[in-house]
């Protein structure tokens, strides 16, 4: 769950394009609900490139 990684960062890379997106999960968690899980997270990301939903990596770094 988020709540339990705050100090973390998610790296989403996006299946289609390869465009990579590094969120903080400190700021995540102001706009989705801090129960959620990172795989949840990696299903509802849209590339912001080329706007796929869902077809990506992630990494927690």
């Amino acid at each position: 769950m988020l709540k339990d990684i705050p100090h973390k960062k998610i790296n989403i890379t996006c299946a289609v394009c390869q465009h990579v997106v590094t969120h903080e999960v400190a700021f995540l968690m102001l706009v989705v609900d801090e129960n959620m899980t990172t795989h949840e997270i990696r299903k509802r990301a849209t590339c912001p490139k080329c706007k796929a939903v869902g077809d990506n990596t992630y990494t927690v770094a």
